[in-house]
């Protein structure tokens, strides 16, 4: 082999590998793209500047412009268009606080409260957030609430808080929306109400958090306080997704890869569930075993699909679970195993999903992966039936007309 050509086997060598030479094109890319990125922060740091000398200038028109002062307190917390001095915010907060300014006294209470730059004080924290929450400032509302929350600074009150939560919230709080809405769904301190819980979150939502509009969409894809609509599902999975929400990216993941309000799109599917996966989002692990189980966007690997499963059903996501019970039950793409089988039924009924509680009363009645246990087939059945499960509410009707001894009475 000649020098030359050796030469060039090497180079192609070396770029087949990571830390090899990268093809021109790519590398002039690479360039081209670190260029812009270097633009782009130089471009910001250039406009943080600007508006800490506009800051400087009004303070010195007007030593009590307390918009001015706040700004300024923010470039030296977050060191941006200045060195940063947590003492000098601190300072500036303060004296913003002291004349009057909302934004100041949340501020200050917010470190008071955090021990940020200063040592914590609750008492003194509460009682500047207090006097900004009166102010009718929204992110003190909720601030003051979590304050009585707790107990830190001011007495533990669970109704003051919620008083606190629901002004924050009305006045365009995102955080306390969410928080209003997870309290009605839970029932946690009013009365549970899916349908309130899902206002809040629409608020929040149409406000641009993109956890809550995941969230929003999980409500619409189950029909639970909103009528079940997969368009809807589908357009706010997007834009969580496209905020950055993980779960987002998951559901809107399923939505392109099922066509479930919104075209199918394999391909894009296939992108959003691996983002979710790789940020361990269950939906997306599972997610992944489908499209290895089914050769959707990726080759047909059934190895992978059940590790990715067996992934997300010990992470307790309860559509792994049924998937990798039938597996385990019929012999495909696992081991059959009748014992594996009913431990993955089992813990999927456990979390209250009426198949897999149908499923544990089947196996209970035939002896399938456990002794055959007439009572405990019924006492599964009657869960499942009184979620409307069909098949179990056949099975019962079965059970009952069996003659004494055998029969099942009805509780």
């Amino acid at each position: 082999m000649n020098r030359a050509l050796a030469i060039l086997l090497a180079a192609a060598l070396l770029s087949a590998f990571p830390g090899g030479n990268a093809h021109p094109a790519e590398s002039r890319k690479n360039r081209r793209e670190q260029a812009r990125r270097e633009q782009a922060r130089t471009e910001a740091q250039a406009r943080e500047r600007r508006v800490v000398s506009g800051c400087r200038k009004a303070l010195q028109k007007d030593p009590q412009d307390l918009a001015a002062m706040v700004c300024l307190g923010d470039a030296y917390a977050g060191g941006r268009g200045i060195g940063k001095d947590e003492a000098e915010a601190v300072r500036l907060y303060r004296r913003a606080a002291e004349l009057g300014s909302a934004e100041g006294r949340y501020a200050l209470a917010s470190r008071l409260v955090s021990g940020r730059g200063m040592a914590p004080d609750f008492a003194e924290g509460a009682s500047w957030c207090r006097l900004a929450a009166e102010q009718g400032h929204p992110p003190s509302q909720s601030l003051l609430a979590f304050l009585h929350e707790r107990g830190m600074g001011v007495p533990k009150d669970d109704g003051e808080a919620l008083s606190w939560y629901r002004r924050a919230a009305e006045g365009g709080d995102v955080a306390a929306q969410k928080l209003l809405a997870w309290r009605y769904m839970e029932g946690r301190g009013v009365p549970g109400s899916p349908a309130d819980a899902a206002a809040w979150y629409r608020r929040a939502a149409e406000a641009g958090e993109a956890d809550a509009q995941t969230r929003l969409a999980a409500l619409y894809r189950e029909g639970v306080g909103v009528p079940q609509d997969d368009a809807e599902s589908a357009k706010w999975y997007g834009r969580g997704a496209h905020g950055g929400s993980a779960e987002g990216f998951a559901g809107y993941g399923r939505a392109l890869l099922y066509g479930r309000g919104v075209p199918q799109d394999e391909a894009a599917a296939g992108k959003w569930i691996r983002k979710a996966a790789d940020r361990g989002v269950p939906e997306g692990t599972f997610l992944m075993g489908v499209l290895y189980a089914y050769g959707r966007t990726a080759p047909r690997e059934e190895g992978e699909a059940l590790a990715w499963f067996r992934r997300a059903a010990a992470e307790g996501y309860v559509d792994a679970q049924l998937q990798l019970a039938g597996m385990h039950l019929q012999g495909r793409g696992a081991p059959q195993d009748d014992r594996e089988a009913f431990a993955g039924y089992r813990a999927a009924a456990q979390s209250g999903n009426p198949a897999a509680q149908a499923m544990i009363g089947w196996m209970y009645e035939t002896g399938r992966g456990v002794p055959a246990d007439a009572g405990e087939a019924v006492r599964w059945f009657r869960k499942a039936a009184g979620q409307g499960n069909l098949s179990a509410k056949e099975h019962l009707r079965y059970l009952e007309r069996l003659p004494a001894p055998a029969r099942i009475q009805p509780e």
